[in-house]
């Protein structure tokens, strides 16, 4: 084994199965609530999460450790459904959560609950499997490992790379007139760009101005390269260094990375396997929705609930997008050096908020660690 569980990564029953998660958004609405009231809606959201259909009383008078009849419970799910909590299917005597029940679930009542071993073992192993490989690697294994736990669609963001610190500079001659910069950021990110050269440059003076930008670059920011380099290159401008004035000329290309990087998508089939995606063409819409870039970057980035860990969640209709009413999203930050990319989930809204919440937290956390180790 090339590296070890952290203790921060293995969650401890004894101080996560029983608290509420701690979300810093809240309605109030749960205070409001009768212990009757809390004790119905939360018994029914878990019987739901699991069996994807309608409950009914009668279910749930067998499922409360309550002393309350069917009628009793019955009466309580039309308080419910009152509030906005609950809604009624018109083919089923059931009731199902409403988004604005599942958005109080998540905000106020929801426990935190241990990532599985199993799933443990799944993304851990899948990560120590990349030896040697590039950052690509690391994201693409937590891509795929995150979809096969989850059950779901997972997302990997790659981190904005203007925001990295530049480690090293390397220039190489491709062709006559092609020359290949390949930057390396701190973090271990690579970006390459092709320039157009005079086929005359020496290698000499490739390697010269190779030797003049590491030697007045390396160590700051992207963003900052691209700012500031035409005043840190003051001096060595003159007109027998052609190849630094044709760095400092496409610095807006070379240092410039304006959107996320690569994005890892997997998963798409499992969303056949969900009951709530029977519609096909609906299925269908989701799937080609998600191939759009900039869908996927607002997704991630725009949970309208937020645990005291940074786990975000967006349900259902706060997503803004017609076509994904039907989908809640889960994302979490993560850190490698100096960038931040992003992680989550995307399936129905009829999802296990408090297991992927700690699943994607997991996941943030285990590639901060193979990135360290």
């Amino acid at each position: 084994m090339l590296w070890a569980y952290p203790p921060a990564l293995v969650f401890k029953p004894d101080h996560v199965n029983l608290r509420v998660c701690g979300f810093m958004k809240s309605s109030g609405l749960a205070r409001s609530m009768s212990e009757r009231e809390k004790a119905v809606f939360t018994a029914l959201i878990h019987e739901y999460l699991v069996t994807a259909e309608a409950v009914g009383s009668r279910t749930l008078s067998k499922r409360l450790n309550m002393d309350l009849s069917a009628a009793t419970i019955r009466n309580v799910m039309v308080d419910l459904e009152e509030m906005g909590l609950l809604k009624q299917p018109h083919t089923s005597a059931g009731r199902v959560p409403t988004h604005m029940g599942y958005g109080l679930y998540v905000d106020e009542m929801m426990e935190r609950v241990d990532v599985r071993r199993a799933d443990q073992r799944t993304i851990m192993q899948a990560l120590e499997e990349v030896a040697i490989g590039g950052m690509s690697d690391v994201l693409d294994r937590t891509s795929d490992a995150l979809a096969r736990t989850s059950a779901l669609i997972s997302v990997v963001l790659t981190p904005k790379l203007t925001e990295g610190i530049l480690h090293q500079i390397d220039m190489i001659r491709i062709a006559s007139g092609r020359l290949l910069v390949i930057l390396t950021i701190r973090n271990g990110f690579v970006r390459n760009i092709m320039l157009n050269i005079v086929s005359t440059l020496k290698d000499s003076e490739i390697d010269a101005a190779t030797r003049i930008l590491n030697e007045r670059l390396t160590g700051l920011k992207l963003g900052e390269v691209r700012r500031s380099i035409a005043q840190r290159m003051v001096g060595t401008l003159d007109s027998g260094r052609p190849l630094l004035k044709l760095v400092v000329d496409s610095a807006d290309l070379i240092f410039t990375e304006d959107r996320v990087g690569e994005i890892h998508l997997d998963g798409t089939s499992s969303v056949f396997n969900q009951p709530d995606f029977a519609d096909l063409d609906q299925t269908r819409g989701v799937i080609e929705i998600l191939e759009d870039r900039d869908v996927i970057l607002h997704l991630l980035h725009a949970g309208q609930h937020e645990t005291e860990e940074g786990v975000r969640i967006s349900i259902g209709k706060e997503i803004g997008n017609s076509i994904l009413e039907g989908c809640s999203v889960v994302s979490a930050s993560y850190s490698i050096g100096d960038t931040e990319g992003t992680l989550g989930v995307i399936g129905p809204t009829r999802m296990n908020y408090a297991h992927l919440s700690s699943l994607v937290k997991f996941a943030a956390e285990a590639i901060q660690l193979r990135v360290e180790n």
